[in-house]
């Protein structure tokens, strides 16, 4: 076992979490599909210098349970989460949302506002229509690639998700997805998450027009945080959000692909402490 990981009953399921540092309003992260808590990188540590912050392997992923049976519908993983702030005693907490993450975040914050004071979006899935994703042939097809043929698959999906190589964060990042793909319950947990909300389109018209419609009903101070050159959740997707999220500002970061919290830690991380520690906008903004 990492150092630093424990193990909760969340709803069930044997969730893997880690609980850092000190303060009042916990920030709770949700990262992006078939990743794990290790993907905030070092941005979680430098978070827990400022504040309590608690992260963990969504329903499906990294070393939490993938049970039988589950669909991984965001709306499954949704109470997935909310089970955890529940068996971790958490009644009002902060929310960051990666990708995947985010959706579930958005989702959380709208069946449970009474839990969240603030909530971050980095990227969030599912707000836009258009995704770089090619699952023309379906899901399993591009994880039979990435078993087959790890590392030419793994680099591709790498060179267009980030935009500025990390070095030793981007190897172990390749590693933790090849890894997955040689899961069979991971991969099927994987595929179930896709498929929930993505098709060979995109990102499907009924879960996307039905999380629109919920937008305007989240009144959440709100701070998304994008690269400007994320080629799989594309930046233009911040402009929906602030048409139906007037508590809703934007951050754009330079020279950033889909993954700011490795691309850009010292800005991202900057970013979210002012958001979490100053008054937030009430009219929505953006941020250069």
């Amino acid at each position: 076992m990492a150092k630093g990981d424990r193990y909760i009953d969340a709803g069930g399921v044997r969730t893997r979490y880690r609980d850092l540092g000190q303060g009042e309003v916990p920030l709770v992260m949700l990262h992006g599909l078939s990743g794990s808590l290790e993907d905030w990188g070092g941005a979680a540590d430098a978070l827990a210098q400022q504040r309590r912050v608690i992260v963990f392997d969504l329903l499906g992923c990294g070393r939490t349970d993938k049970p039988r049976g589950a669909s991984y519908a965001p709306e499954e993983m949704r109470d997935h989460a909310i089970a955890v702030l529940d068996a971790l005693a958490l009644d009002r907490v902060d929310i960051n949302g990666w990708s995947m993450g985010g959706r579930i975040a958005l989702d959380l914050a709208h069946v449970a506002p009474e839990r969240v004071r603030r909530l971050v979006l980095t990227a969030p899935a599912g707000i836009g229509p258009d995704s770089i994703v090619d699952l023309r042939g379906g899901p399993l097809p591009v994880l039979r690639e990435a078993t087959k043929r790890p590392a030419v698959a793994g680099f591709r999906i790498l060179r267009n998700a980030l935009r500025q190589d990390r070095g030793a964060e981007t190897l172990r990042l390749v590693g933790r997805r090849l890894g997955m793909a040689a899961d069979r319950r991971a991969r099927m947990a994987f595929a179930a998450q896709l498929r929930s909300f993505m098709n060979a389109q995109g990102f499907s018209a009924g879960p996307r027009k039905a999380l629109l419609q919920r937008l305007p009903e989240i009144d959440v101070p709100t701070c998304a945080i994008w690269g400007r050159r994320d080629m799989f959740v594309p930046a233009a997707h911040a402009s929906l959000l602030q048409a139906r999220m007037p508590r809703c500002e934007v951050v754009l970061l330079d020279g950033c692909g889909h993954m700011p919290q490795l691309e850009r830690p010292r800005a991202y991380v900057v970013a979210i402490e002012r958001f979490l520690s100053e008054a937030p906008a009430t009219d929505g903004k953006s941020v250069p």
